[in-house]
């Protein structure tokens, strides 16, 4: 049967039913979903283009970094190991993806505007660092884009970022079944969104547990190894009761904690067990091996691509989505030489 004698059945035209069949724009979501409906029941499901066969291999995707400060990203392995496996990603989908690196210096609206012009189909934003009022530039953008690791809950933008909630609450679970009961946090002095809710899972968890909480027992300290060594040996030298266990922002900082530990004659883990965050590739050359939360990123770069291709396609569809979607990638603890059981 030829299309038009398809297209006679179905009640539409061929040209409707060729951008149905190609998943084009100009036809109403009921005709569509119903014309689709019927050539699956007629047993021509075979003649509907997969929608990854739609984009052509020349397709690009931004990936912006934006750096804020620098602290982060600036020092982050992670963001490389992210963008290896998100390339790998959109290429099934036949998308380049092209780095674009910004800070808090350039022209936001500039740059945005200069995306707009360049027929990019989408964006990804690496948001580590960005604040509210950074986000809100891309409000201008006239293609699909994703937020990587930061939420925005108060914005409908879609998102894909860490569970760190999740992920603290199993390093105090794993402390509390090795027999810690007086378990403090070390938390950075800048603010990063992903920090915040860290800390605050920290705090959800020892309620949980019925376990006291005491703000003496959160210690502040800058980001980077350097800056986290002298801060915590500031709070040694204070002569402050230090808990059993600690649980941290990042292995950057579990790593300077722990050698300001050991400079002092404390031992790891006999004396303060420690648990970081990331499971950065330090974790390995340090002694002893540090304990830390995972962050799967081929699953980070994964969601984030899928995420964003899948907004392409519905907008290509000529679909709205009224509701930005917001997904949360899961934590695992891996388990090294850090953490001691009191008995």
């Amino acid at each position: 049967m030829t299309h038009r004698e398809i297209a006679r059945q179905l009640h539409i035209s061929p040209a409707s039913l060729s951008l149905i069949l190609n998943h084009k724009a100009g036809i109403s979501s009921a005709t569509r979903e119903r014309v689709l409906r019927e050539l699956k029941e007629m047993g021509y499901e075979h003649l509907i283009k997969p929608a990854a066969q739609q984009f052509p291999v020349t397709k690009d995707l931004y990936f912006i970094i934006y750096q804020r400060n620098g602290f982060i990203l600036g020092y982050s392995p992670f963001v490389y190991l992210l963008t290896e496996s998100m390339e790998k990603q959109a290429q099934k989908y036949g998308f380049n993806v092209l780095l674009k690196p910004l800070d808090s210096g350039c022209n936001l609206d500039a740059e945005i505007d200069a995306i707009n012009q360049s027929g990019a189909q989408g964006v990804l934003i690496m948001a580590t660092e960005m604040l509210d009022e950074d986000i809100a530039h891309f409000s201008r953008l006239t293609v699909p884009y994703v937020s990587i690791d930061h939420d925005f809950t108060t914005r409908n933008i879609s998102t894909v970022a860490i569970n760190n909630q999740m992920g603290t609450f199993q390093a105090i679970e794993y402390l509390v079944n090795m027999g810690h009961t007086d378990i403090g946090y070390v938390h950075t002095t800048e603010y990063i969104s992903s920090w915040s809710e860290r800390a605050l899972g920290y705090r959800q968890a020892l309620a949980q547990f019925r376990l006291p909480l005491s703000d003496d027992k959160v210690y502040r300290a800058r980001y980077n190894g350097g800056n986290s060594y002298d801060d915590f040996c500031q709070v040694i030298a204070s002569g402050a009761q230090l808990p059993t266990a600690l649980v941290t922002d990042d292995d950057v900082i579990a790593v300077g904690v722990m050698r300001a530990l050991q400079d002092a004659g404390y031992r790891v883990p006999e004396d303060i067990s420690i648990v970081g965050f990331n499971n950065r590739p330090v974790c390995e050359l340090v002694h002893p091996m540090l304990t830390s939360i995972d962050v799967p990123k081929q699953d980070f770069s994964t969601e984030a691509v899928d995420a964003l291709v899948s907004l392409i396609q519905k907008r290509q569809r000529g679909e709205l989505p009224k509701l930005a979607v917001k997904r949360r990638i899961t934590t695992t603890l891996i388990e090294r030489q850090s953490v001691c059981r009191i008995l």
